[in-house]
């Protein structure tokens, strides 16, 4: 889905896109700024827009023209003045060994996430890196001339995986060229190198709000109902690549599956839990992920009505009804448990875990949790390693 990937085209993030227009028309743009928040929320979508307003020829009404040879190269990812780092998998990879997929990838979309992106290239069980051979390309590209553009534009996706190797760029990233721009993106600010953060100007990217969500996914999705769009903005929560994956798979959504097997593990019948990991084992795997991503968002909801009363609770009225009453039967100190037992069951179902083993142990640990009986469950999980029905 190659486009020009203009400021208009980033769904929301309206204030983010006023400041930084506004600092370049008063020349006051930072020369090293970090954009923090989750990929879904558009932090690679805003660096692309950035960089392709600052290299057009023609920029009108706050935005790049889509139009001039810099916008065109800029919207193929081949402008020799935009360079781009990201994770990749070996000690000696660089990210330029990469690029064919790297465009393969940006050509799919800009809300994706790293485990997309380790996931095309065959590595999703392996550990992404920004390597020593990556900073020290980006060294020497940034210590040439720019080709054709005002600007040399670096950005830097998932900055976070540059671990230690990020206190090499440090000098350059103070005192960069003249028209240098970095633009570093991250999920994570925990996990990047302090003294990167205190070099850099910190843009937080916040989630979309469901109107914006709603009138985009009209557009893209104009063969899905309301009802549909209104299910999948409600589980995105702000989340624009979040919806965009729920729009592609709407069968997907799998709400009534998921108050099936709730029922099932309330009551506890060995029997109905094989039977139904069974049936569970057989769907396909993004299913099965999706299945536990909306479980999660299930939970989390009832642990935040749990805590607050007049919480609005993010689902549709049918499974908001059972919502209310089930918190009124589980204790908070289950709820909390329940959501790191579906969380860690997530991390471990995106690493191709048994899928059979991993949700029938699941179903019987949310049984005693369901009852309140976390004593119990762990009292199981300290004898015998894994959750054992009797």
């Amino acid at each position: 889905m190659l486009g020009n990937m203009t400021f208009k085209e980033v769904v929301g993030q309206s204030d983010v896109k006023d400041y930084l227009v506004e600092a370049i028309r008063q020349d006051r743009l930072s020369h090293a700024m970090l954009f923090l928040g989750p990929s879904g929320y558009g932090s690679l979508a805003l660096a692309l827009a950035l960089a392709q307003y600052l290299l057009c020829e023609n920029p009108e009404d706050g935005d790049s023209c889509g139009k001039c040879s810099q916008c065109h190269k800029s919207s193929r990812f081949i402008h020799a003045d935009i360079h781009f780092t990201y994770p990749t998998i070996g000690s000696q990879v660089t990210s330029i060994d990469l690029i064919k997929e790297w465009r393969q990838f940006l050509s799919s979309g800009f809300y994706q996430g790293v485990q997309d992106w380790l996931h095309m290239l065959g590595g999703e069980n392996k550990q992404g890196n920004i390597t020593k051979a990556e900073c020290s390309r980006i060294l020497k590209a940034l210590s040439l001339k720019t080709y054709e553009g005002r600007y040399k534009i670096q950005i830097v996706w998932m900055a976070e995986y540059l671990g230690v190797q990020g206190n090499r760029l440090l000098k350059m990233i103070e005192e960069p060229p003249d028209n240098t721009v970095f633009i570093l993106i991250a999920e994570d600010q925990d996990s990047i190198l302090n003294t990167i953060l205190s070099r850099c100007q910190l843009v937080s990217i916040k989630p979309a709000s469901d109107d914006v969500i709603m009138s985009h996914l009209k557009i893209q999705r104009s063969d899905l109902d309301e009802k549909a769009l209104e299910r999948i903005v409600f589980l995105a929560n702000g989340n624009v690549g979040a919806a965009l994956k729920l729009a592609d798979n709407p069968e997907q959504v799998v709400a009534n599956n998921w108050l099936d097997w709730m029922r099932i593990t309330y009551k506890g019948s060995g029997i109905d839990m094989v039977k139904w990991t069974d049936e569970f084992n057989k769907i396909n795997r993004e299913s099965q992920k999706n299945f536990m991503q909306y479980g999660l968002h299930f939970v989390r909801e009832m642990l935040l009505t749990k805590v607050d009363e007049h919480h609005e609770i993010r689902l549709p009225e049918k499974e908001a009804f059972a919502l209310r009453r089930l918190v009124n039967l589980v204790d908070l100190e289950s709820i909390q448990e329940i959501v790191e037992t579906i969380d860690a069951s997530i991390y471990h179902l995106a690493r191709n875990a048994n899928v059979r083993i991993l949700m029938l142990d699941l179903s019987i640990g949310m049984h005693y949790l369901l009852r309140n009986d976390v004593g119990r469950l762990q009292l199981v999980r300290d004898m015998t390693g894994k959750y054992s029905v009797k």
